[in-house]
């Protein structure tokens, strides 16, 4: 009778708090409770915040520099010194890709990308080196739940820290602009869509660091394939266009960064496409690692 009982306490013991909101919290304190990932974060925060600040004073000077030029709206070139001056709106549209002063916001974005994305790799690689992986797999037998759980953790974090990071550094960019005449301000065309936005492709880039953990589960080979996907692949596809033929010119707008920040862009460019294709685009290559790293999740020995 005693040995009956105590196979149903362990057996209660064993299966308590399985159900999803238990491994949501499990998964969420492994993420906390760690030091360092508390300060990576604030850093990070940081880091985001103060390039977006740079950023916003360089839009700045070099709207000035246009405005002094006074450069030619029409043909885009530079006209002799003296010459007319520009209204801001003018100058803003010679500004070079990539300067748009509704980009402010996200000009940082590229190092959460980094950070987080790595970090997401480690938050699940880190528990196959260290064998963690068996017991996380022993409380949850199925593995999907521990897995799902874990990309929400990394989604939510990732998406709220670059919202406060994207409009911390808008708030900032106000002055910074203002004080070269050019006026910042939600009700400005791409600023706040740009910003939700963002946030969705950094949670995105934490969901495909996290599917290369699992796939490679090896925290500096999941690293390096995630730095070579979002940072090294975009120059070399740029080399692409050296090579005859149509197809070619357009391999570069598939990559995953650079559908990614299309997709925080408005408006329609020429030999470009559009800004819900890119998004679509980044969406496809998110499932292209979730779905194979689900897949080796359930079929492989931990």
């Amino acid at each position: 009778m005693s040995t009956s009982t105590a196979a149903s306490a362990r057996s209660t013991a064993g299966t308590a708090g399985l159900g999803f909101p238990g491994v949501l919290r499990s998964e969420w304190i492994k993420f906390r409770s760690l030091l360092s990932t508390k300060l990576l974060l604030i850093c990070t925060l940081v880091a985001v915040i103060g390039v977006g600040a740079l950023a916003a004073w360089l839009r700045g000077t070099v709207l000035q520099q246009i405005m002094e030029l006074g450069a030619n709206p029409g043909r885009g070139a530079p006209v002799p010194a003296g010459g007319p001056q520009l209204t801001v709106g003018q100058a803003e549209q010679v500004l070079p890709t990539g300067f748009e002063i509704y980009g402010v916001p996200n000009a940082g974005l590229q190092i959460g990308i980094l950070v987080l994305g790595s970090l997401a790799v480690l938050f699940i690689s880190s528990e196959f080196a260290t064998g963690m992986i068996r017991s996380t797999f022993s409380a949850v037998p199925k593995r999907i739940p521990a897995f799902a759980a874990k990309a929400l953790v990394l989604v939510v974090v990732s998406y709220l820290l670059t919202l406060v990071a994207a409009f911390v550094t808008f708030l900032i960019s106000i002055p910074i602009l203002n004080a070269y005449g050019v006026p910042m301000s939600l009700g400005r065309e791409g600023v706040l869509p740009g910003i939700f936005l963002g946030g969705l492709y950094v949670a995105g880039v934490a969901l495909i660091g996290l599917s290369l953990g699992a796939l490679v589960r090896n925290s500096a080979g999941g690293i390096m394939i995630l730095v070579a996907l979002f940072f090294v692949l975009p120059f070399a596809t740029q080399l692409l266009v050296l090579v005859p033929g149509e197809f070619w010119q357009h391999v570069n707008e598939y990559v995953p960064s650079v559908a990614g920040g299309r997709m925080l862009e408005i408006g329609s460019r020429d030999g470009f496409i559009d800004p819900w294709v890119g998004g679509l685009i980044f969406l496809a290559w998110i499932l292209v690692f979730l779905v194979p790293a689900l897949v080796t999740l359930k079929k492989r020995d931990a």
